[in-house]
């Protein structure tokens, strides 16, 4: 896997995961870190292994499927991460739901940029945001350009595209920017098959660069941030 980190290696075997998980349950001063680290280590390796294996396969798999691989590939990485600061997660089916909706059925001349998520009340997203990242979005819903422009890695491409000045824009962790976009686009590989095909063979709309060049870039970056992210967790152990 691209980009792959040290510690998504580290962390491949319960003789590491449970110090760690003990580690990070103390942190948080849970009565019973020993016992939960034990049960959680091998459901928190086993999701890290399977984030790697879908981006693996994801990499070398052709684009009409990759934001279904790379959009489940996160869904595990997340739902490891939250075993480090939620030893009891998931509570209840509720947290298992995507958290995000969209439109299924778009409307004519569709455009992807334009499209927009809706953020649920319940969910991995809305879980992950507040437990992982202490943020809560102010917005019922946001569109994709705005969720894209104020990315990194999308700068160089947004440099040759006009755009309107964006006030009050708000700032997400990357990491939940990379879930809401690859969200949507999952559901356009599942829901919208046509336009997907359209778009791919056609290349006559301008979403198809924005598109591939945001799944190059997340292919590259998700590992990155998981990585960081569970460095982090290690250096205020």
């Amino acid at each position: 896997m691209k980009n792959a980190d040290t510690i998504l290696t580290y962390l491949q075997v319960t003789a590491h995961t449970r110090p760690f998980l003990s580690a990070c349950y103390e942190k948080i001063q849970h009565p019973r870190a020993d016992h939960h680290a034990y049960h959680n280590a091998e459901r928190f390796m086993y999701g890290l292994n399977m984030g790697n294996d879908y981006w693996t396969t994801a990499e070398h798999t052709p684009l009409s499927v990759q934001p279904l691989l790379y959009y489940y590939g996160l869904n595990h990485y997340l739902k490891s991460l939250l075993l480090t600061v939620d030893p009891g997660y998931p509570a209840t089916a509720k947290v298992l739901a995507h958290g995000l909706s969209t439109r299924k059925r778009k409307k004519q001349h569709y455009r992807f940029l334009e499209d927009d998520v809706r953020i649920q009340p319940h969910g991995l997203f809305p879980y992950a945001a507040h437990h992982l990242f202490g943020f809560t979005s102010g917005k019922e819903k946001i569109s994709m350009d705005e969720l894209l422009y104020p990315l990194e890695p999308m700068a160089s491409i947004y440099q040759f595209k006009p755009v309107a000045a964006r006030e009050n824009a708000e700032a997400w962790p990357p990491i939940l920017t990379y879930f809401a976009v690859l969200y949507n686009l999952s559901m356009l590989v599942r829901y919208e098959g046509e336009w997907w095909g359209e778009m791919q063979q056609m290349r006559d709309r301008e979403d198809y660069v924005f598109i591939v060049h945001f799944l190059k870039a997340a292919s590259e970056q998700i590992p990155l941030l998981i990585s960081e992210w569970l460095k982090e967790q290690f250096a205020s152990m």
